[in-house]
């Protein structure tokens, strides 16, 4: 038999019999603002202890993950049947949003690379790559996927040593983290796709030099020595 009063459980209306809804939206407000306030005070002073190399990775990641979407979102035209090519272009811009939403939470200004237009990079390594990587995919579509494994190879490759300049507890690990995950996924799915894909023919020898040469840029980018000048790659 109820006697008119909720049970102890509903504890908010036994503290907070009057309050109008129009004030908990106000008190939701607040708890908010002050939940934002605090993880921007953290995100700062997590800045204060990143080395300029951690900063320097960050900044290549942004673009790297820029240089994916990019490839793919070309490949796409070129090959609309291949679904990595029209799926996974959405993936690498929610991983650049992902690094950048961290590069604001800590105080890194990267604007400049925000407003960079499709095939457009500062790091002059990524640009050259980004060439390479076009022409080699426009040969075939093997060609193409095998362009996006090596490239999912690379952001593996470059997010695990960016993971090990920043401490293992800090928001950023965790979205590098998440990302190297996802890149594994991509990786799968791509090599799926290699495995129901013929291989083109033996290509003319200008083709084959043009395929070694983008080839061996990667190649260089993976096993490079990670020379950085005032906090960014070279």
């Amino acid at each position: 038999m109820r006697l008119g009063f909720e049970p102890r459980t509903a504890a908010p209306k036994i503290f907070y019999p009057y309050l109008h809804k129009a004030s908990e939206m106000k008190v939701f407000k607040l708890l908010a603002s002050l939940v934002v306030t605090t993880l921007s005070a953290t995100g700062i002073a997590q800045a204060d202890s990143y080395s300029p190399e951690a900063i320097g990775d960050l900044r290549y990641m942004i673009e790297e993950e820029k240089l994916a979407g990019d490839v793919y979102r070309s490949f796409g035209v070129l090959y609309p049947a291949i679904k990595p090519f029209i799926n996974i272009p959405k993936s690498e811009d929610q991983h650049q949003a992902a690094l950048v939403g961290q590069a604001n939470l800590i105080g890194i200004d990267v604007s400049d690379l925000t407003s960079l237009a499709a095939g457009n990079f500062q790091n002059t390594t990524l640009q050259t790559l980004y060439g390479n990587l076009l022409a080699q995919g426009a040969t075939s579509s093997f060609a193409a996927l095998t362009v996006g494994k090596n490239i999912e190879l690379l952001d593996i490759d470059d997010l695990s040593a960016a993971m090990a300049q920043v401490p293992a507890n800090s928001s950023l690990y965790v979205v590098y983290d998440g990302l190297r995950s996802a890149s594994y996924k991509h990786l799968n799915a791509f090599n799926t796709w290699l495995a129901v894909t013929p291989p083109p023919p033996v290509p003319e020898p200008e083709t084959y030099a043009m395929l070694l040469t983008g080839l061996g840029l990667l190649g260089a980018m993976v096993h490079r020595q990670k020379v950085r000048i005032g906090g960014s790659r070279s």
